[in-house]
């Protein structure tokens, strides 16, 4: 148990420290003394400061990969699964702010730590498979209309994305004064806007 309190406290550091400064500006010994360990400590456990990082981004999308398992099964109808994704979604961004930055910057620089542990995710895992096949089936059942399933999947995650990557200037053009309230009703929205999109008239 100390080892895994060991390891949790680096992580936790480790994020605040790559939110802050990136890969290339992040420093071990700032990690180390944020975490109130011996710098070794960090070398132990991660072998290098590239890869606590890719822990770092590891152990974030392991809790989306553990949320969409859990919930893209038979059982659950896409009508109830998608605003249980926007909401998942939502929370995630405001729960784990430091995640934000660090995927900004991926991306800025490429993105391959971040694409190479999304197809892990998504691909390696069918966990698109799962949702493009949800659709599909509803297309089947003629409960949607003949839509693009990949082009459907896409267009939600930006529905959703879209604001929690660019809320500051948002918030200025759409003059939105209460954050917190838009923030809690967007899962909601974006799910109804989204469903209500693929649904047959």
């Amino acid at each position: 148990m100390v080892v895994l309190e060991t390891k949790e406290k680096i992580l936790n550091a480790a994020r605040q420290e790559f939110a802050a400064f990136g890969l290339a500006g992040a420093r071990v010994d700032r990690i180390a003394q944020n975490a109130a360990v011996n710098k070794a400590m960090i070398y132990y456990h991660f072998s290098s400061k590239e890869n606590l990082y890719q822990a770092v981004i590891d152990d974030h999308l392991a809790l989306i990969s553990e949320f969409l398992e859990k919930n893209l099964v038979p059982e659950i109808s896409v009508e109830d699964v998608f605003p249980k994704i926007s909401e998942f979604i939502n929370s995630l961004f405001s729960e784990r702010k430091y995640f934000l930055p660090i995927m900004l910057r991926e991306i800025a620089d490429g993105g391959e730590r971040i694409k190479t542990a999304m197809a892990r995710l998504i691909s390696d895992k069918g966990i698109s498979e799962r949702i493009r096949l949800m659709i599909d089936c509803g297309i089947k059942e003629g409960r949607f209309r003949d839509v693009d399933s990949k082009q459907a999947m896409i267009s939600f995650l930006g529905m959703n994305l879209f604001y929690q990557i660019l809320s500051p200037a948002i918030n200025i053009v759409w003059e939105i004064t209460d954050e917190t309230k838009f923030r809690q009703e967007r899962p909601q929205a974006v799910a109804d806007l989204f469903l209500n999109g693929l649904k047959k008239k």
